[in-house]
């Protein structure tokens, strides 16, 4: 067995760009699903909204099962069902059974988030732990182009069937690799009674409280400033120098201060850290309110994703101190948290004129600010 932390910490991140990249592969590809299984484009939306609804209630029960079960357990049998699962979707010519397939795989794609949290937590220590979380979340943020940019490429280049060979191919090399690299250690099992009310529990917890509507906001930004900013160009037919994909990928930019996050966080502190980060996000909207322009939403892009490439790995940093020995369940809660937020944002898009958006942002993320600044870590859960 390869016992090198800084190894392991490689294929967990890498792993988990592949992971995240699911929630993404099917947006390029929505005429294709159209003209394969002869459906409207409303119903081909559906093929991402059964992944990313089965993900998130998927990161609640393997959220729990990382506090009954070892972490290695749960990753290993996690990423061969996922890797079996995406394996036979290649085979499905029915639509039904197509979404139903992607349900699957999305609920054992979610076995991935809460083990590796609560693996780095337990078996990572200082700049290492912090790094492989800000690395690991800023994977999940670049997986929102990657995603994309696979999918198009196997599907339009090769075919349909190909995606998902690839994929599959992917979740059985990090399997290996994770067989190899995972340290071996009973877990000591948890009572099982009352999982729900625990997990009530920790919701009321004020500190955990505050960090979970924290965390629900920051997809939910991501999502409703790129739907919104996409429908104002085709509603208003603004030119614009630049295609929506080429616009993402300069906001990219953005998440270089991440690899800086455990420098940052040694020298500030989690909190001080968020704090000013909330603070960067509000000061990125404030120019294109000022004058709406090509290059003032360039810059409110790279801001956003810089802000969002530190506050994530620092809200699992704070909810890992404040949960205590609870962090499997309390990481599980924060990830529903966000991933639930990034998809009522991708809803509200459709609803906000763009303008508002950029107001909104700029007021909720002052209140965000409030709510970290009062925030007590001192004290942990239980």
């Amino acid at each position: 067995m390869i016992k090198n932390v800084k190894v392991t910490s490689t294929i967990l991140i890498i792993a988990g760009i592949f992971i995240a990249s699911n929630l993404y592969t099917m947006l390029p590809v929505q005429t294709f699903l159209t003209e394969k299984f002869s459906i409207s484009l409303q119903l081909s939306s559906l093929a991402s909204f059964c992944f990313i609804i089965s993900y998130a209630f998927g990161l609640l029960c393997f959220g729990i099962g990382t506090d009954l079960f070892n972490e290695r357990t749960i990753l290993l049998i996690g990423m061969l069902i996922l890797s079996i699962v995406t394996y036979s979707i290649s085979f499905v010519n029915d639509y039904g059974v197509f979404l139903f397939s992607r349900s699957i795989q999305g609920f054992f794609a979610a076995s991935f988030a809460p083990a590796a949290f609560s693996y780095i937590f337990k078996y990572f220590q200082g700049k290492t732990q912090t790094m492989s979380i800000a690395l690991i979340n800023t994977g999940f943020l670049f997986a929102g182009i990657f995603g994309q940019i696979i999918a198009a490429y196997f599907v339009f280049s090769h075919s349909f069937q190909t995606l998902f060979y690839a994929f599959s191919g992917f979740y059985f090399i990090c399997f290996v690799l994770l067989y190899l690299t995972l340290a071996k250690e009973e877990k000591t099992t948890t009572a099982s009674t009352n999982l729900l009310r625990y997990i009530v529990t920790l919701i009321r917890y004020s500190p955990l409280q505050k960090l979970y509507i924290t965390a629900f906001f920051l997809l939910f930004t991501v999502m409703l400033f790129y739907g919104g900013f996409e429908l104002y160009l085709v509603k208003n037919g603004e030119s614009f120098p630049f295609s929506l994909q080429v616009f993402r990928i300069i906001g990219l930019i953005g998440i270089v201060p991440a690899f800086f996050a455990s420098r940052l966080e040694a020298k500030y502190g989690a909190k001080d850290v968020l704090l000013y980060s909330l603070i960067l996000m509000t000061i990125g909207f404030i120019f294109p309110l000022i004058t709406l322009n090509e290059w003032t939403l360039i810059f409110s892009s790279i801001f956003m994703i810089a802000s969002t490439s530190l506050t994530i790995p620092m809200v699992i940093l704070l909810v890992g101190k404040c949960a205590a020995s609870a962090k499997g369940r309390a990481i599980s809660v924060y990830s529903f948290m966000l991933l639930t937020g990034a998809s009522i944002g991708s809803v509200l898009a459709a609803f906000i004129p763009f303008h508002f958006i950029l107001l909104g942002i700029a007021i909720l993320f002052i209140g965000l600010v409030y709510i970290v600044k009062m925030l007590k870590v001192n004290n942990s859960y239980g």
